[in-house]
């Protein structure tokens, strides 16, 4: 028996429900979802089609040349590829503006943005320069929505959790597309 897309989409949103049981809320939003969220945040970065960015270097907001598949870290201007698949390159993660793992700000995507591991692990979130982008990209009131929400408490179901990740995986895939092909 062939099974339709939709049939396909409900047996795999299934299984992943199954799996997600077997995790604690928490730990399936961070081990699963998250993690998906922050591929997402690169890749469409690294998808997007301008040939500058804006990224804070040296202090001070400019842009920054990148090609397709690259990333400028939001902090410094480094670029580096979405996908950290290279030894050859330094690392890029998705840094959080507001350090923290709650759930209330874990998934909201104003506040993830690319940068790279010396910015976002060695300076903790460079955070003087990530405060600088954020209020040039996003302006002064996202900031304060975003610090407000952190003090909340949110909670996600396993099917909350599920949807998002297979909503995210979609883009995911959407992205990766968009720097295959030619442009």
């Amino acid at each position: 028996m062939v099974l339709t897309p939709e049939q396909k989409h409900a047996n795999k949103r299934n299984k992943m429900i199954e799996t997600a049981a077997e995790y604690q809320l928490g730990s399936y939003a961070r081990r699963f979802v998250a993690s998906c969220l922050q591929q997402v945040i690169r890749a469409e970065a690294g998808a997007d089609p301008r040939p500058f960015v804006t990224a804070v270097v040296n202090g001070e907001l400019t842009q920054v040349a990148r090609s397709s598949g690259f990333c400028a870290c939001v902090t410094c201007g480094t670029v580096l590829p979405w996908k950290n698949s290279s030894a050859t390159h330094g690392r890029l993660d998705s840094g959080h503006f507001l350090a923290s793992r709650r759930m209330s700000i874990l998934f909201e995507e104003s506040g993830i943005n690319p940068q790279c591991v010396s910015c976002n692990q060695h300076l903790s979130g460079n955070q003087g320069c990530y405060t600088t982008w954020m209020r040039f990209m996003y302006g002064q009131d996202e900031i304060d929505r975003l610090r407000k929400l952190k003090n909340t408490t949110v909670q996600f179901t396993r099917e909350e959790l599920v949807d998002m990740r297979l909503a995210y995986q979609a883009r995911l895939e959407t992205a990766i597309k968009l720097m295959e092909s030619p442009q």
